[in-house]
C-alpha cells in the first residue's frame, strides 16, 4: 500500500502542478489581454494628442512667419488669427506677446491689445535665456460668460519668438480648449471604471474622462513612468481605491502622457470563478484517491498476513543468491565497504589486481590507489566515474574504468559503498592505436608544407655559405663578414632543428596520461608545423592569448592532434571559400579564455563559409566529410571528439558571425 499511496500522492501532486499551471496560465492571459487593451487605448490617445498638438506647432509657426513677414496690416491681424482659430476645434483663441509682456495682436477679448500678461507663467518661462522653444501650461479655468457653462478648462499653449541673434523676441499664445480633449477621452471611456487622461512630466494631469481629475497632481505616477518609461504595470490608482491595470505611451511630439487604467476586479472574478472549476475537480479527484487506497488498504493487510512470512524467506534467499553471482563475476571489479570506505567484501577479480586488498577487510587507504582518488572526494560527488591508470607490482600498466554508488538507508543516510570498475586497458591501447593512425595520417597531408619549411632555412643556409667562399675566393673575407655569415647560418639550422625537433615529439605515441600544460605551448607547436604555411596560402593566423594564463590538464600530443586539425579545416574552409581569388581579409583566430572556474577554453574561428545547418550536428560522425573525394577521410574531427572526451573535455561547434568556431573545453590543472 505505501506504492499505492505514493503513487496517488504523485498523482495529487503532478494534478496539483497541472491545475496551479493552468490557474496561473490562465491569470497571465486575462492579465495580458487587458493590458493589451489599455496599451492599445493609450497609444490611441497619445497618437490622438499627436496630431492635435502637430496641428498647433504648424499653427504657431504660421503665425510667427505672419507677424515676421506682414501680408496684412497691424488692424487686422487680430482677424487673421480669429479666423485661424475658428478652423482649429482645439483652440479658443490666440494672442501674440512682445518681449517686453505686452499683447500686440489677440483675438481674444480676454487678451485686449497692450494689455499687460508680463506676470503669467508662460512670460517668465519663455523670456529666461535657457528657456525651452515651447511651453505648455497646466490647466486652468476659463470664464466663459455663459450661464449654462460660466467656465471651462484649458491650457496654453506657447512658443517663443526670437529675433535674428537668437534673443527673446515675444511669443505666440494659443488658448487649448480641453473639452475637445477631454471630450474625445469620454466617447472612448464607456467601460465602468475606466480612466485615462493626459499628464505632463511634471506630473499635473491635463485631461481626462473624469473631468475632477483636471488639474490634479500625481508625482507617483511620473516617478514611476521616468523609472520604467512606456509600459504596463497594477497599481491602486485613485482615491475609491479601485485596482487597475494601467497602460502608459508618451506623445512623441510633446512631453505629455497618456495614460488608460482598466479596472482589474472584473479580470479577478472572471479567473476566480474559473478557477473554483479546477480547484473542485482537484478535490474531487483527491477524495476518490484516499477513498480507494482505504479499500485496497483493508484488502492487502488481509491478504498479506497469509503471504508474509513465505515471501520473506524466499526473498531473502533469492536476493543472497542474485548478490553472491554479481559480486563474483569474473570480468567485473568489485569492492563492497561500509559507509566510512572500510572494506566488507571484495571479488576475485580485484584480489587478483590488488593482493594486499585480502587483509584490508579494515582500511580505507586503498581508495587512492585502487580508484585514483581519496575517499573524501568520492564521497562528495556520489555516485562517482572515473578512470584510474595504475602500474601492477610485475610492471604491467592498466587501465580501470570505476563508477561507485551508494546504498542507503531509509532515512537517506549512506549504509554502503558498491565499487563497480572493468579493465579497459585493451580499449584504450585500440583508442591510442586509433589516435596514433589518425595523427600520422595528419602529418602526410602535411608533408609537402613541412618539406617546404624546412627547405627555406636549408636554401639560406647554402645561400650564406656560397657568399663566404665568394668573398674568400675574391680576397675580400674579413672578420664581420664572418661573424654575420655564421650568425646567419645558425639562426637557420636552429629554425630547421626547431621544426624536426616538434616534429619527433609530435609523431611520438601518446600514453593517454594527462599533466598539467600550457595551451599556449601546444599552439605554438601545431603552428611551428603549419603556421608559415596558412599565411602564405594567404590567410591571417590571429592570436589572441598570453602565454602562462591558464594551465590545463591534458596530454600534450593528444592537444596538439586536435588543434592541427581543427586549424587544418579551418584552413581548408577558407580556401574552399575564396578559390583562386587572393584576398586580405581572410583570417584563422585562435584565442584562449576561460569557459568557468573549473575550465578553460581554446577557441578556432574561421572567416570561411560557416557549416550547414543541416549537417551541423553531424561533423563529428565518423567518416563524415564535405570535402571532394580524396581530400579527406572524414576522421580527423571525429577522432578529435574523441581525443577531447578522453582527457575529460568537450569538442563544441557552432557558426558564427564570420564562419564556423570550434571550442575545446579542458579542465582546469590543479
Amino acid at each position: 500500500m505505501r506504492f499505492y499511496w505514493l503513487a496517488s500522492v504523485i498523482v495529487v501532486l503532478i494534478a496539483s502542478v497541472g491545475a496551479g499551471t493552468m490557474i496561473q496560465r490562465d491569470y497571465n492571459r486575462r492579465m495580458n489581454v487587458a493590458a493589451q487593451q489599455a496599451m492599445s487605448l493609450a497609444q490611441a490617445l497619445a497618437e490622438h494628442t499627436t496630431q492635435v498638438f502637430t496641428k498647433l506647432e504648424v499653427l504657431s509657426w504660421a503665425l510667427i512667419e505672419d507677424q515676421s513677414d506682414r501680408i496684412v496690416d497691424d488692424s487686422l491681424l487680430s482677424e487673421v488669427m480669429r479666423r485661424r482659430a475658428a478652423a482649429e476645434p482645439a483652440v479658443l483663441g490666440i494672442a501674440i506677446v512682445s518681449k517686453r509682456g505686452r499683447i500686440v495682436a489677440s483675438g481674444l477679448e480676454k487678451y485686449a491689445i497692450n494689455s499687460d500678461v508680463g506676470g503669467q507663467a508662460d512670460y517668465l518661462v519663455l523670456s529666461r535665456n535657457d528657456a525651452p522653444p515651447v511651453y505648455i501650461s497646466k490647466p486652468y479655468r476659463w470664464n466663459t460668460g455663459l450661464p449654462a457653462a460660466p467656465s471651462k478648462w484649458v491650457m496654453s499653449y506657447a512658443r517663443r519668438i526670437n529675433d535674428q541673434s537668437g534673443n527673446f523676441d515675444g511669443y505666440v499664445l494659443i488658448i487649448i480648449n480641453e473639452a475637445y480633449l477631454y471630450g474625445f477621452y469620454s466617447r472612448l471611456g464607456e467601460l465602468p471604471d475606466l480612466v485615462l487622461g493626459l499628464v505632463g512630466t511634471d506630473g499635473i494631469v491635463r485631461a481626462s474622462n473624469d473631468e475632477s481629475a483636471i488639474g490634479r497632481e500625481i508625482p507617483r505616477f511620473i516617478e514611476d513612468y521616468v523609472e520604467k518609461g512606456n509600459g504596463i504595470q497594477t497599481n491602486v490608482a485613485d482615491q475609491a481605491g479601485i485596482r487597475r491595470v494601467f497602460a502608459n505611451y508618451q506623445s512623441a511630439v510633446t512631453p505629455l502622457v497618456a495614460y488608460v487604467g482598466l479596472p482589474s476586479t472584473p479580470l479577478y472574478r472572471a479567473w476566480i470563478a474559473s478557477s473554483s472549476i479546477i480547484v473542485s475537480a482537484l478535490i474531487a479527484l483527491f477524495t476518490a484517491l484516499v477513498a480507494l487506497g482505504f479499500v485496497l488498504s483493508k484488502y492487502v493487510k488481509n491478504r498479506g498476513s497469509l503471504m508474509s512470512a513465505v515471501l520473506d524467506a524466499l526473498d531473502q534467499r533469492r536476493e543472497r543468491e542474485f548478490l553472491e553471482t554479481i559480486v563474483n563475476t569474473g570480468a567485473v571489479l568489485m569492492i563492497v565497504t561500509d559507509s566510512i570506505g572500510q572494506v566488507i567484501v571484495t571479488n576475485h577479480a580485484i584480489r587478483a589486481l590488488f593482493p594486499e586488498l585480502n587483509d584490508a577487510q579494515s582500511k580505507t587507504d586503498f581508495f587512492p590507489d585502487v580508484l585514483g582518488k581519496p575517499l573524501v572526494t568520492v564521497l562528495d560527488n556520489l555516485p562517482w566515474q572515473g578512470v584510474n591508470n595504475i602500474v601492477l607490482n610485475d610492471g604491467r600498466k592498466r587501465a580501470l574504468s570505476w563508477s561507485v554508488s551508494p546504498i542507503l538507508t531509509h532515512d537517506g543516510t549512506i549504509k554502503n559503498l558498491i565499487a563497480v570498475g572493468l579493465d579497459i586497458t585493451e580499449r584504450r591501447e585500440a583508442e591510442l592505436a586509433i589516435y596514433q593512425s589518425g595523427k600520422l595520417i595528419t602529418l602526410g597531408e602535411v608533408a609537402t608544407g613541412i618539406a617546404h619549411e624546412i627547405n627555406q632555412p636549408l636554401a639560406t643556409l647554402s645561400m650564406a655559405i656560397f657568399n663566404l667562399q665568394t668573398r674568400d675566393t675574391q680576397g675580400t673575407l674579413d672578420e664581420t663578414t664572418i661573424r654575420e655569415g655564421l650568425a646567419l647560418a645558425a639562426s637557420q639550422i636552429d629554425r630547421a632543428a626547431k621544426i624536426v625537433r616538434h616534429m619527433r615529439v609530435y609523431g611520438h605515441r601518446s600514453d593517454g596520461k594527462l599533466q598539467p600544460l600550457d595551451p599556449v605551448d601546444a599552439i605554438e607547436g601545431v603552428l611551428t608545423i603549419i603556421g608559415a604555411q596558412i599565411e602564405k596560402q594567404g590567410i591571417a593566423v590571429r592570436r589572441r592569448y598570453n602565454q602562462n594564463e591558464y594551465l590545463v590538464a591534458a596530454e600534450l600530443v593528444l592537444l596538439e592532434q586536435i588543434l592541427l586539425n581543427l586549424i587544418l579545416n579551418a584552413r581548408d574552409a577558407v580556401l574552399d571559400k575564396t578559390g583562386d581569388q587572393k584576398t586580405t581579409d581572410e583570417f584563422i583566430e585562435i584565442s584562449v579564455s576561460e569557459w568557468s572556474e573549473e575550465t578553460i577554453c581554446i577557441n578556432v574561428k574561421d572567416s570561411g563559409p560557416g557549416i550547414s545547418a543541416a549537417i551541423i550536428d553531424r561533423v563529428f560522425e565518423p567518416f563524415f566529410t564535405t570535402k571532394q573525394v580524396g581530400q579527406g577521410t572524414g576522421l580527423g574531427l571525429s577522432l578529435s571528439y574523441g581525443m577531447a572526451r578522453e582527457m575529460g573535455g568537450q569538442l563544441r561547434v557552432r557558426n558564427s558571425e564570420a564562419g564556423a568556431e570550434f571550442r575545446l573545453i579542458l579542465n582546469r590543472a590543479s
